[in-house]
């Protein structure tokens, strides 16, 4: 029977343990933050111990996405030769079914929930699983052989992959994002790019042709290799006048764009990505254009939650990163405020503020990075910029502007005051409905 160590004691942590239990493993936690065991009695929680007693007599670490691999406990291990793998890694070795996985700074869970739903409705059983939220390990003993797992898998995943190959592999897009993990545009590339790094000739890959970095990841793949473009006419599915067109051995018409309920040309590409998956996978044609048209996107991407007290509110809590803020900025109509701010990524906002459209009048930054935002603050600007204390506050202040939209788009994680984006969502969602309730901005 392994004896195995797991560290980070999340949504991950918690399925790893539940699949390594259920396989007869001694399992044991350690955790940088106070967790509860009370549910799990025959855990043992070694929080706080010293390291050698922590990994005494280990066969396995286990490590969560949270924890990098320069972690102290994660290096202790390595120097004493004990194996150090993800979550993600360990599903994959008990994984009966196929593979399908999706990285990229932004659309990974637009995608991944599209490609499961169009998988089902076409009679393919699937499980939309990983950074989605729901725990690979949690959910792979029930994967049969004719059974599709589709993996939504962060940069912080990735790193700790060795064996993990996913049948259909892609990589949506590629803009700074988690500089206070990987430090550097290049390091975080290196980590999406090993979603492909394990993938043989019988394998396939996705690759966005519009986005340079991901573009020149052709040259190191191993697999089938196919693009999804809005601007040029690729091998795999390509954009010309207002169609979706396939192009594998010939050029077929698959769909029009107006067919679809999701919009813009980042939609365009999470789409055709879902839609060269599922063709790899052998969807009918009819049914992905059917699952595609009756798509409910997940909450908190650019949602629009009502107009109360003569505003547009939009709550874009899943904006985790400057890129997609800057979209959704971009696809307001009319004069916005904007509100930004929470976890501190290392990230500079030069970018930022030099790619805002006019139609943002006012910001309003809150959460712990609004210095780091500041400092990026041109001398010279048309806007409004503010620094508030509380999401309540900053919600306050864009209702009282003279603005036809209130555009919740953070720009970073949630982390510094939130478990999760969708937990910040559901808050902003509750400010929004207090606000109206109240009949007033202040």
């Amino acid at each position: 029977m392994q004896n195995v160590l797991i560290i980070g004691w999340g949504i991950s942590g918690k399925g790893a343990s539940k699949l390594l239990l259920s396989q007869g493993a001694k399992v044991s936690v350690y955790s940088d933050t106070p967790i509860d065991l009370a549910d799990y009695p025959q855990i043992a929680d070694l929080s706080g111990q010293d390291y050698f007693q922590v990994i005494d007599g280990k066969d396995l670490v286990v490590i969560s996405p949270s924890i990098a691999q320069d972690h102290a406990l994660v290096e202790y291990a390595k120097r004493y030769s004990i194996p150090v793998i993800g979550e993600i890694e360990l599903g994959y070795r008990f994984c009966k079914g196929k593979i399908v996985a999706i990285t990229g700074t932004n659309g990974k869970t637009t995608t991944t929930k599209l490609i499961g739903d169009i998988l089902n409705a076409s009679g393919k059983k699937a499980y939309a699983l990983g950074n989605i939220g729901k725990s690979f390990c949690e959910s792979v003993e029930k994967i049969k052989q004719d059974e599709i797992a589709v993996l939504e898998v962060s940069s912080f995943q990735l790193e700790s992959i060795k064996e993990f190959r996913p049948f259909v592999a892609s990589c949506l897009n590629i803009t700074p994002d988690h500089f206070e993990r990987h430090k550097n545009l290049e390091n975080y590339a290196l980590a999406k790019f090993n979603i492909f790094i394990n993938q043989g000739a019988d394998d396939c890959a996705i690759v966005n042709y519009d986005d340079e970095i991901t573009r020149n990841f052709s040259n190191l793949i191993n697999s089938k290799l196919y693009y999804i473009s809005v601007r040029n006419k690729v091998k795999g599915a390509f954009v010309r006048e207002g169609k979706i067109y396939l192009n594998f051995d010939e050029e077929v018409e698959f769909m029009a764009l107006d067919e679809i309920p999701l919009k813009g040309d980042y939609n365009y590409q999470n789409v055709m990505t879902a839609i060269l998956t599922c063709k790899l996978l052998g969807a009918d044609s009819k049914d992905i254009v059917k699952a595609i048209k009756n798509f409910q996107p997940p909450k908190y991407r650019n949602q629009f939650i009502g107009n109360f007290l003569g505003k547009n509110f939009f709550n874009d809590s899943k904006a985790t990163n400057i890129d997609s803020a800057l979209k959704a900025c971009k696809s307001m109509q009319g004069d916005t405020a904007l509100i930004v701010g929470g976890y501190d990524k290392g990230i500079a906002y030069d970018g930022f503020f030099s790619c805002l459209p006019d139609s943002v009048k006012h910001i309003i930054a809150t959460g712990d990075n609004v210095y780091s935002i500041m400092q990026f603050l041109p001398s010279y600007h048309e806007y409004t910029f503010e620094i508030t204390s509380s999401l309540e506050r900053a919600t306050q202040l864009a209702v009282s502007k003279d603005v036809v939209n209130v555009l919740f788009s953070p720009t970073t994680s949630s982390f510094d005051r939130y478990s999760s984006y969708v937990e910040r969502g559901e808050h902003f969602d509750m400010i929004v409905q207090s606000l109206r309730e109240s009949g007033s901005g202040e």
